[in-house]
């Protein structure tokens, strides 16, 4: 039985009218899993650093600091790339090859004869991670609706955080069993494994097919999410011939330019911040002060990754009743304060590190990690959304890439986790001041509702009138 309400809908009215079903919390468990893999992919290798510069001699300087640079600037054409081809190909399809790349790439780096070999591989795990974020992202932000996209995204980032927590656990229980490529294989299979349910389980986006023309197959993903609905009084847009823009070139128009600067400065600043963190706190906590040991670092470290779960679950509560720019502006000026409350006890005690960074992980991660993501989606229409956010998250991962090369010089230089928490403070300021020229871009391209951007007004055809064609 089929319930037709009013007239023709959108599709987006029809995804919002439907709210969240027990098959968009499916989605959304499985997408924040491939992020949670992604977010402990990144982190295994930090603790294996230790295990190389013992075994082969690579310096932190030197070596260590080229795969944290290099490593981060494959995940940034990684992301861009998978924008770009999330576009053309569907979004689905490039998560499912981009998380195939990271997982053999990082299970392959196990076989490593030397630091050469190891790099070469931690690359090619690299790309496969960037663009998985950003496909994986893309597929969210369509498949649930606009209204709660924000939200979820939130949500699903938090994955991340998760994952280091993960991947400090696996280190405490394989390295010193296994030894470091146990790890790696570890961190590889995972991924793999995660990968094959969600490509039986997923669907593609049907707001992706609409805008391919392909108008059979986005009616048979509505049905597994609205089997109740009347899909014949749904209008999906069909192929008009002046309306096949780029979608580089749309995002990078006189109307959403603006945007798309701040956008990857945002980008740029807030992962270069957060990976600084991520990336030297074991280091930090174990200098001469406050002189922690390993146990002690890999605690901190896993308790500041599990706060940022919780962190980006309570943001994505929030951000489904509070505008986007309010609450992410407070994160940042919340992440300023304890920035400031760490460079304040530069010689504080393992219990005292312990509480401060328990809270600095619910805050700092939460406002330089999803939100980008977040601010992306909801600034760009359906046929430019994943080219929008692949772009941001480039300019993400080169700010983590000049993050981890200007993080390895300070340590060198004798600037300590006091320190190196004070400079942080710029990189809070500018971004606060980037957030509030977003809000402006916002109300000008339209993109200030609670959902984001809304799809504007365009010639459609009655789905029950359209010809299927295929993309």
């Amino acid at each position: 039985m089929t319930v037709s309400i009013g007239g023709p809908r959108s599709l987006s009215e029809l995804t919002d009218s439907i709210g969240l079903t027990w098959r968009h919390w499916v989605y959304f468990v499985l997408i924040a899993l491939i992020l949670l893999a992604d977010g402990m992919d990144v982190t295994i290798v930090a603790h294996i650093f230790p295990s190389l510069i013992q075994e082969w001699g690579v310096s932190i300087g030197g070596g260590i600091a080229l795969v944290v640079t290099s490593g981060f600037i494959a995940m940034g054409l990684g992301a861009v790339v998978a924008g770009r081809l999330a576009d053309l190909w569907g979004r689905k399809a490039v998560l499912v090859g981009t998380t195939v790349v990271f997982g053999v790439g990082t299970t392959l780096g196990a076989t490593s004869t030397d630091f050469t070999s190891f790099t070469a591989w931690r690359l090619i795990a690299c790309l496969g991670m960037g663009a998985a974020m950003a496909a994986g992202n893309t597929l969210l932000a369509d498949l649930v609706p606009a209204k709660r996209r924000s939200a979820l995204l939130a949500a699903a980032y938090a994955g991340v955080g998760l994952g280091v927590t993960v991947g400090a656990t696996l280190a405490g229980i394989l390295i010193p069993t296994g030894g470091w490529r146990a790890l790696l294989v570890a961190g590889g299979v995972i991924p793999l494994a995660l990968i094959v349910v969600l490509a039986l389980v997923v669907p593609e986006s049907p707001a992706f097919y609409a805008a391919r023309g392909a108008v059979e197959k986005a009616q048979r993903v509505l049905r597994r999410l609205a089997s109740r609905e009347d899909l014949g009084i749904v209008e999906l847009k069909a192929p008009v011939k002046n309306d096949r823009r780029e979608a580089l070139g749309l995002i990078l128009s006189k109307r959403f330019a603006p945007s798309t600067v701040l956008l990857w400065v945002f980008g740029f600043l807030s992962l270069g911040t957060q990976l600084i963190i991520a990336q030297y706190l074991p280091t930090l906590l174990q200098l001469p002060v406050p002189g922690l040991d390993t146990v002690q670092s890999s605690t901190i470290v896993g308790v500041y990754g599990f706060a940022s779960v919780i962190g980006g679950l309570a943001l994505g509560a929030v951000l489904a009743k509070v505008s986007r720019f309010l609450i992410i502006g407070v994160l940042l000026v919340l992440s300023a304060a304890m920035a400031i409350v760490i460079g304040l006890i530069p010689d504080a005690s393992f219990g005292i590190l312990l509480a401060v960074l328990t809270v600095t992980g619910l805050i700092i991660p939460t406002a330089c990690g999803p939100t980008r993501t977040v601010l992306a989606a909801a600034a760009y229409p359906t046929k430019a959304r994943g080219t929008g956010v692949g772009s941001t998250e480039f300019g993400a991962r080169v700010g983590s890439a000049v993050g981890g090369a200007v993080g390895g010089t300070v340590i060198g230089a004798g600037l300590g986790l006091a320190g190196i928490f004070l400079v942080l403070l710029i990189p809070f300021t500018l971004l606060l001041g980037i957030l509030g020229g977003l809000k402006v871009q916002a109300k000008r391209t339209g993109a200030d509702s609670q959902g984001g951007f809304e799809e504007e007004a365009a010639p459609v055809v009655p789905a029950s009138a359209a010809s299927p064609t295929t993309p």
